[in-house]
């Protein structure tokens, strides 16, 4: 990887881990803090993808699976802003069990997938550690 994708890597993770921390710290209600987020992502992404947005159109396929994975997005970002909003929820461990186990359903989703890849025995490995992760997390 090269130090731009890594910088950029480093940016998105620093935004995704913020804005749920940030959402707490105003003290709206979780309905509140998605909609504000969601609202000013997409108006951000659009604002960044119009040069792009002329060159070619999904298909019908696309926007199928494309709204598909609008839905289940909005789904999980109202309950993500929900949790991260509730003073009940330990936030900083919830946050982080998302993120392990958003690692380990991406390798899942990449083999379910039609031409999905196998996961190697370092996969393999990877998903006991993210289980112990998830045990260790839940645990008072």
């Amino acid at each position: 990887m090269t130090s731009g994708v890594i910088l950029s890597a480093v940016f998105v993770a620093l935004a995704f881990a913020a804005w749920p921390l940030l959402g707490r710290e105003s003290r709206a209600t979780g309905a509140w803090m998605s909609v504000v987020v969601m609202a000013g992502s997409a108006l951000t992404v659009a604002l960044l993808a119009v040069p792009q947005l002329g060159a070619t159109l999904p298909t019908g396929r696309a926007w199928w699976l494309l709204g598909t994975a609008a839905l289940a997005n909005g789904g999980a970002v109202y309950v993500y802003a929900s949790k991260a909003a509730d003073p009940t929820v330990p936030t900083a461990a919830f946050l982080v069990l998302v993120s392990v186990l958003q690692v380990t359903a991406v390798a899942l989703l990449a083999w379910a997938l039609p031409g999905g890849q196998v996961p190697t025995g370092r996969q393999a490995a990877g998903f006991v550690c993210a289980a112990a992760a998830v045990y260790l997390l839940t645990k008072g």
